[in-house]
């Protein structure tokens, strides 16, 4: 009996070790393992477990850089559960990938790896058009020649980041199909034509501006996938807190030699003197040392650049932002950062040398990266928010009339109304402020200082190039939350908020 009880648990043991063995993954960079190099797209994985409970970490390895002279590396970490007999679909919003290095997937069970995967990349394929219809009937137009056409009956194909529809040129949707969508969804791809406005029915074929039907592959280059074209470091110049305070150094300094005067002319040579000496020595070294770990634990200056688009209708704002870091010394450093942001990645600047890794916990917020001393680093990402601005826009032959309402929790500052190359200066409006302004045509003057701005941006909302009439300011105040851990920091920040008013 007793030999008959060890079998079944024995058979039950080799059963569970198979059936973890036997997991079946779908794994599918971009909907149905189409995309488009130079756009942000979605990596879809599907695990099926025939087995029991199980837990694993996924590890999704993104690469920005040069192979042998140095790159930095994203690894989007994610702990997760699968009961017996049932799916899970895991779904990461990925940044413009660098074809020069393929997109690995790494998956763990109980520390051991069990599956670890890179994903092929077809030249051929992801530089052409892509175009997606939501429905069973291709409409008749004249799209390019070598267009992809990606057509979906069913909706698990979809992301739910409405991100990763910036991965194709074109959208159509037949209202049946949208009429079944989910809410999450519809909201998704809502929000992706308020900011790109490449969604259409295909009832509203003749709305359709010739240049959406008509793109042209793009052009295979050494690719550069970061936001700005070229490293920014102006925020952190001048961080005070990077260096002990002048101030404090003269106090100290004075008061020590002070001591070391009265000792030597009023102490030396009497009793106890070589005693007080050691005493006035190890006081100060003590103050020292304390300085010195002051220091190091506050020694990291922050920058941050944001570029927020605002859709004036919904209030709905896309903002893509680069930090800075910097230390001159070398440290670990771990964080965490608010919940609007969807994507931070580890970002390549020449002439950045050797291996940089950046590690994300998706479920958690966190990020931890390693310093080496008297080096800048760069993370930069996507961010959304919700600012309710209510702005009144009228356009007369002479003159614009604006009525603007701040309901936001931020201050607008250094407001200016943007036509074409010439500009006019508005001012700032605090929060809960309203104001109605007058802006003269005659008082618009050239060059326009926001398009100076906008020529250091490489990614940015694909709208602001096309809006003929722009409100543009700056936000002083945080938008997006970084929390470093045990370290004091004081961060610069230049957000430039771009409203747009008229086509």
């Amino acid at each position: 009996m007793k030999k008959i009880i060890l079998l079944i648990f024995a058979l039950i043991f080799l059963t569970s070790i198979s059936y973890s063995q036997e997991l079946i993954f779908d794994i599918s960079l971009g909907i149905k393992s189409e995309w488009k190099l130079e756009r942000f797209l979605p990596l879809f994985i599907d695990i099926y477990n025939p087995g029991n409970r199980i837990t694993l970490n996924i590890e999704a390895i993104y690469n920005q850089g040069l192979r042998y002279a140095g790159y930095c590396e994203t690894v989007y970490q994610e702990n997760i559960e699968i009961p017996p007999l049932s799916n899970k679909k895991i779904e990461f919003l990925i940044p413009p990938i660098d074809f020069r290095y393929p997109l690995r997937l790494r998956i763990w069970h109980n520390n051991k790896l069990i599956r670890e995967e890179k994903i092929d990349i077809s030249l051929e394929r992801i530089v052409l058009p892509l175009i997606l219809i939501l429905g069973k009937n291709i409409p008749s137009l004249p799209f390019s020649e070598k267009a992809r056409i990606l057509r979906i009956y069913d909706e698990k194909f979809l992301p739910l980041n409405y991100k990763a529809y910036d991965n194709f040129d074109l959208i159509l949707i037949e209202r049946a199909f949208w009429d079944k969508l989910p809410t999450n969804l519809k909201n998704s791809i809502t929000m992706y034509k308020i900011l790109t406005g490449r969604v259409y029915f295909t009832d509203e074929v003749k709305k359709i501006p010739l240049e959406l039907l008509k793109i042209p592959p793009v052009n295979i280059t050494i690719p550069h996938n970061t936001i700005l074209y070229t490293p920014d470091i102006s925020l952190l110049q001048g961080q005070k807190f990077l260096y002990p305070d002048r101030f404090i150094i003269t106090a100290a300094l004075i008061i020590y030699f002070i001591s070391l005067f009265l000792w030597k002319n009023f102490l030396f040579k009497k009793r106890f003197s070589f005693i007080t000496f050691l005493t006035i020595i190890s006081i100060f070294s003590i103050l020292g040392f304390q300085v010195k770990n002051s220091f190091e634990k506050d020694a990291l200056a922050v920058g941050e650049k944001s570029l927020i688009y605002l859709d004036p209708n919904t209030f709905v704002g896309e903002n893509y932002f680069n930090v800075s870091l910097f230390s001159p010394f070398k440290r670990d450093i771990s964080f965490n950062y608010s919940p609007n942001i969807f994507l931070l990645y580890n970002a390549y600047y020449q002439p950045q040398k050797g291996k940089v890794s950046l590690f994300i916990n998706r479920k958690e917020n966190k990020g931890k990266i390693i310093l080496e001393k008297n080096r800048v680093y760069f993370l930069e990402g996507l961010s959304f928010h919700f600012l309710p601005i209510n702005i009144d826009f009228k356009e007369l032959p002479d003159r614009f009339i604006l009525i603007i309402e701040n309901n936001s929790n931020f201050e607008l500052r250094d407001l200016v109304l943007k036509l074409g190359n010439a500009e006019n200066y508005i001012g700032s409006i605090t929060k809960g402020e309203r104001k109605d302004i007058t802006v003269w045509k005659s008082g618009l003057k050239e060059p326009s200082l926001l398009n100076e701005i906008l020529k250091n941006y490489r990614l940015k909302t694909s709208l602001i190039s096309k809006k003929r009439i722009l409100l543009w300011g700056r936000i002083k105040e945080p938008l997006n939350q970084f929390n470093f851990d045990d370290i004091k920091t004081e961060v610069y920040r230049d957000n430039i908020l771009i409203i747009p008013l008229g086509e």
